[in-house]
């Protein structure tokens, strides 16, 4: 009975060791995302914890990269009882807060204390838990069930490390473990991410674990293992933090066609999701009420329904609750445009056939003007080319002519959606060349091309 359960606690090892692995990779791959992601969370209208907001970067950070050493411990076995205790930890506060995302009603409203006095502000939902980042966009419910089964694959896991069912793997054990663990993530990777660097880190990974538990003949073997793991994470998150993801999966990506990204399912040919408005009907003398589909009010003409009108004479189109009746095709950019200082429009303009050469900032104060001077070069070599060029910001004209004044700046300035800004570059200042609306490069500000010559390689 024990052998089996050790059978069957290492099978979940491989799976949820290797979920964690790859959970970690994709938001480390994008510690930016998670912490616009962790500061939703933190907004008033949902969890209320506005004094976290300056940390998120630093949470975020901590949460990916503990998921990463979580994982890689399940794998090689290391610290079983406070591993698997961190893990069931990390699980049921993700569990509650995926059913708490589940459950939340966008058309209700919560009480906060602001500056000692009790306000009723609207429910700020979370439309998207971040477990997967931008590779894969779950819906609050699909999260909640995701974490239910890791929950379940969890149970044997702790039963095991509590009964001294696990430790340190030994050859044999470590060479079908992590073979099976580096399979799956290379058929996770193929199939849900289309990126095969997942298996790389993960190999990268237990092999900084297993080559400091063979060289290490002192106590501590299993911290110093811990170490080297923690190393090969770091060292990539600070990667990314430096320079950009290295995978992107937002519509803004490197190949990825704009105009088409905007387009309507109409335009496109596709067919348009459907909605419906739940409405709750009501008779505040008998206290009974009905939800009623607006779709089946119209067809069944229930206005001009006596019965149901004598039994239901009060409707809250107010409150009506949007559903999604079925699936269809939406556009993956909603928010975009450029605007000039009168409030013109430019963006078909930047967007058609030719070279564009955008200087974005979602932020142009905390841009602290680096690379200007490179920004200034590189612009005017693409000006004299004849590529349109411009910045995009949220500042407004004075603040962007002040900008441009102080730093001798000659090309244009345009105003963006900030929160779309954040999307277009993970980086303040970024650099993006479009090409009749594709996406063909991008680049940190720490990576700007000297000319156009070296941006076009």
């Amino acid at each position: 009975m024990r052998q089996l359960l050790l059978s069957i606690a290492n099978v979940c090892r491989v799976l949820v060791g290797a979920l964690f692995v790859v959970s970690g990779l994709i938001k480390i791959n994008d510690a930016l995302g998670f912490m616009y992601k962790l500061e939703e969370y933190f907004e008033p209208g949902a969890l209320n914890l506005e004094a976290w907001t300056p940390w998120a970067l630093e949470l975020g950070m901590l949460a990916s990269i503990g998921e990463v050493l979580l994982g890689v411990a399940l794998l090689v076995g290391a610290f079983p009882r406070l591993t698997t205790a961190l893990t069931l930890v990390l699980m049921l506060f993700f569990t509650w807060l995926t059913w708490y995302t589940d459950h939340c009603d966008p058309f209700g409203s919560k009480t906060i204390v602001e500056n000692g006095i009790e306000v009723v502000i609207p429910n700020q939902c979370v439309l998207s838990c971040g477990c997967f980042g931008n590779a894969i966009p779950l819906t609050p419910h699909e999260s909640f069930i995701k974490d239910l089964v890791l929950l379940i694959l969890l149970l044997p896991i702790l039963l095991s490390a509590w009964t001294d069912g696990y430790a340190l793997n030994e050859r044999r054990r470590s060479l079908w473990m992590y073979a099976t663990a580096l399979l799956v993530t290379w058929t996770f990777g193929e199939a849900m991410l289309e990126w095969g660097f997942p298996t790389l880190f993960l190999a990268c990974g237990l092999a900084a674990a297993e080559g400091v538990r063979r060289r290490w003949n002192w106590e501590g073997k299993e911290w110093a293992m811990a170490a080297g793991v923690l190393a090969v994470a770091v060292a990539f998150q600070v990667y990314t933090l430096q320079h950009l993801p290295v995978k992107d999966y937002r519509p803004y990506a490197v190949g990825e066609n704009l105009n088409r990204n905007m387009a309507s399912a109409d335009e496109l040919g596709l067919e348009p999701p459907v909605f419906d408005k739940e409405v709750r009907f009501s008779n505040s003398t008998t206290g009974q009420d009905t939800v009623v589909m607006q779709s089946d009010y119209m067809s069944l003409k229930l206005w001009d329904d006596v019965v149901f009108k004598s039994r239901f004479p009060d409707a809250d189109w107010d409150n009506a609750v949007e559903i999604k009746v079925s699936d269809g095709y939406e556009p993956l950019i909603f928010d975009l445009d450029i605007t000039d200082a009168d409030g013109v429009s430019h963006l078909a303009e930047m967007l058609s056939e030719g070279y564009t050469l955008w200087h974005v900032s979602k932020d142009l104060e905390a841009s602290e003007a680096r690379r200007q001077s490179e920004l200034n070069a590189l612009f005017e070599d693409a000006e004299s080319k004849g590529w349109r060029v411009g910045a995009l910001t949220p500042a407004t004209a004075e603040d962007a002519q002040a900008y441009a004044e102080a730093h001798r700046v000659s090309y244009p300035f345009f105003t963006t959606d900030p929160t779309e800004l954040k999307i277009i570059v993970r980086s303040n200042p970024g650099v993006v060349l479009v090409k009749d609306g594709e996406v063909l490069d991008k680049w940190a500000w720490r990576d700007i091309p000297k000319d156009c010559s070296e941006a076009l390689k």
